[in-house]
């Protein structure tokens, strides 16, 4: 009988132990991780050879670029954004599909967006 006055400290003690589920980030926080994430291509295009063009980063705080390429360059990207086939880590109809699909349409290419789902910086600007 002693054993049940424990109980509710036991029991305390089990749910205090969770580990504490981080807030999901504010749409600024989404924003700078896709930014920063949109960064990364473009270094990352640039050291293969083929230098991102100036407007990857159209839309995010503090630059001012836009996207001067060809309309039918842009309209490209646009459709091989909508013909990408998903990664096994993005779930269709979510965040990190907008997120994926947007990368594309932006610029990068398609292989590279793929690699980037699995970086921390996605995971972050998908939530």
């Amino acid at each position: 009988m002693r054993y049940l006055a424990l109980l509710p400290l036991v029991l305390a003690a089990c749910v205090s132990a969770a580990p504490a589920v981080p807030p999901p980030p504010t749409g600024p926080a989404r924003i700078a991780a896709e930014c920063a994430l949109l960064a990364q291509a473009a270094s990352m295009m640039a050291a293969a050879g083929s230098p991102a063009h100036d407007g990857l980063s159209e839309g995010c705080p503090g630059t001012d670029a836009r996207d001067t390429r060809p309309l039918s360059r842009q309209t490209a990207s646009l459709r091989e954004a909508g013909q990408a086939a998903l990664p096994s880590a993005v779930t269709p109809g979510t965040r990190a599909e907008s997120v994926f699909r947007r990368m594309i349409t932006r610029g990068v290419p398609v292989s590279l967006a793929i690699r980037l789902t699995e970086d921390p910086l996605f995971a972050e600007a998908a939530r």
